[in-house]
């Protein structure tokens, strides 16, 4: 029996498998796959023979976790296919088409320390329902392996004894991703537009400029970087931001492009280089196609909920993460199977869960992030609108703001008590609203009820009401009266002059988020600022403050 050394095992975040590139070890990579082929032949999504997609961004891990999880497909009795450094959403769409599973290695926006491992089943992506399966047969795996002694794969630092080989990069799910776009729209249909793409070092970036070009665009690739650069489409960083601004004011373009690393989330800058956040680019997404239904999650702009919803567009806000967004669509169209249904996070990734009819062609449905689809779709309505990006967001969108930044090395421990205080104790309730003595309940199954001011409840919710407004949202920091506690995800904070301030913590890191919404961009960055250097400190030592007593 080998003895390895103790490692720790991979975790789901709120899409795939993440970790330091130190945790993501070949034996852990390849455990974690073998876990997840299991299980898809133990559910019949798929049988053992198939093949499996392989991809991956542009990361210096990822050449090394991608040979990991190719042997673990062909030590699984399948076959692997590599399909090469593309973006997430080609070789998921490829996977949909020819109906396998894929697997794509990328840490997404996080820094290139870090690195993670996204499984799809043979129609998208994996969801939260498979995540304990998946974690189950992974468990079995990692039994064994220490049992096979000399004939393990992997040195007692969980490297691999001999590297094995990837074999030739097929490239159709790259085309397939390309003729997704190229066949559907015509080919000058952005004529006119010139563009600057910021390359930096996303996987998609000449994927991008060939679709873009094709579409009859003039494209000005500006920043491609050999090293790695973690972009956060949600968090775009102040540097992010003047940097877009000098593309602008140099190169004067209709509009700047770029993606994340994996190029599945979005980023769209105006003629003035200023940012459209993801949650007001989904909205302008689905002002062009015009769907029956939307899911987006509970930290989205509340004024893009209330303008979708007077457009007739019916609204489901989750949980943060696409499985929940999927899930939402998913359940609409088992009640509605001919619906048209679509989801978008805050970072900007778009997902489509139905076909639909463009140009007289057929878009298939692609239910993972894309990046394409709402960039193109934008810069298509702003054109046809005869606007600049700028004008067309005035004219389109309430003026209503959102801002989010994060605390790092934040113990999740102490996160996990901060909301535990806050939070009702049954987790059914998704909402808490005040109205003068009046407190009214709403549920996560739909149901909502006025409760008596003397029960239990009403009396626990108004004095923790009390003591956020007295401890730390407090009025002479700007706070009015809070009216409404929203727990879906994290505890999302409205004030009675509709301000919104939302704390969540990470699910997979020592990290604390807080995303504010406002009437002004000044003010919803100001409520962010406050958090991160006021509120979420306070309530991490009055936590352990408590604790110790």
């Amino acid at each position: 029996m080998v003895k390895f050394k103790k490692f720790k095992p991979l975790r789901f975040g709120t899409s795939g498998l993440r970790a330091l590139v130190t945790e993501m070890t070949d034996m852990e990579s390849y455990i974690n796959t073998r876990g997840f082929i299991e299980y898809l032949i133990e559910t019949g999504n798929i049988n053992r023979g198939d093949t499996i997609l392989v991809a991956g961004d542009l990361r210096f891990s990822t050449d090394r976790i991608m040979e990991a999880v190719a042997k673990a497909i062909e030590d699984s009795g399948c076959k692997a296919d590599n399909c090469g450094k593309i973006p997430s959403p080609s070789v998921s769409y490829y996977g949909i088409l020819v109906g396998c599973a894929s697997i794509m290695i990328t840490g997404s926006h996080i820094p290139e320390d870090r690195n993670g491992i996204k499984f799809n089943k043979r129609r998208g992506e994996v969801l939260k329902s498979d995540e304990k399966g998946i974690l189950n047969n992974v468990a079995k795996i990692r039994k064994e392996e220490p049992k096979k002694s000399s004939e393990s794969l992997f040195a007692e630092n969980g490297s691999f004894k001999v590297r094995p080989s990837l074999g030739p990069v097929n490239e159709k799910a790259k085309e397939a991703y390309l003729q997704r776009y190229l066949e559907v729209f015509s080919s000058d249909c952005l004529a006119g537009l010139k563009l600057v793409l910021y390359q930096h070092s996303a996987v998609g970036r000449d994927i991008i400029q060939e679709i873009f070009k094709g579409l009859g665009a003039e494209v000005i690739p500006v920043s491609r970087s050999e090293k790695f650069v973690p972009v956060d489409t949600e968090n775009v960083s102040e540097d992010t931001r003047v940097l877009l601004r000098e593309l602008a004011k140099k190169d004067k373009p209709y509009a700047i492009i770029s993606t994340d690393g994996d190029s599945d989330r979005p980023l769209l800058a105006d003629e003035e280089g200023e940012f459209l956040p993801g949650d007001k680019l989904g909205a302008l997404t689905s002002l062009y196609l015009k769907p029956d239904f939307a899911a987006i999650p509970i930290s989205a702009n509340d004024a893009v909920v209330s303008a979708l919803r007077d457009k007739g567009i019916k609204m489901r806000q989750t949980k943060i993460g696409s499985p929940y967004v999927i899930k939402a669509m998913n359940d609409e169209l088992t009640e509605n199977p001919a619906a048209k249904v679509v989801s978008w996070e805050v970072n900007g990734g778009f997902l489509t869960g139905s076909d639909w009819i463009l140009n007289d062609k057929r878009l298939k449905a692609l239910p993972t992030r894309d990046a394409v689809l709402p960039l193109l779709t934008t810069l298509l309505l702003a054109k046809e609108e005869n606007k600049s990006v700028s004008e067309l967001i005035k004219t389109s969108l309430p003026s209503r703001y959102t801002h989010a930044d994060l605390l790092k090395e934040y113990p999740q421990e102490v996160s996990q008590q901060i909301i535990k205080s806050i939070a009702p104790k049954k987790s059914t309730i998704a909402e808490v609203n005040f109205a003068e003595e009046e407190v009214k309940v709403a549920y996560l199954d739909g149901r909502a009820e006025e409760i008596n001011p003397e029960h239990p409840l009403a009396s626990s919710m108004r004095k923790t009401r009390e003591r956020l407004s007295r401890e730390y949202f407090r009025s002479e920091l700007g706070f009015s009266p809070i009216s409404a506690m929203n727990f879906i995800d994290g505890i999302r904070i409205v004030f009675a002059n509709n301000e919104v301030s939302h704390l969540r913590p990470s699910g997979n890191a020592p990290e604390f988020r807080n995303y504010a919404t406002a009437n002004t961009k000044m003010r919803a960055e100001e409520i962010v600022r406050i958090g991160l250097e006021n509120i979420l400190p306070k309530m991490k030592e009055d936590i352990i403050k408590n604790g110790k007593e």
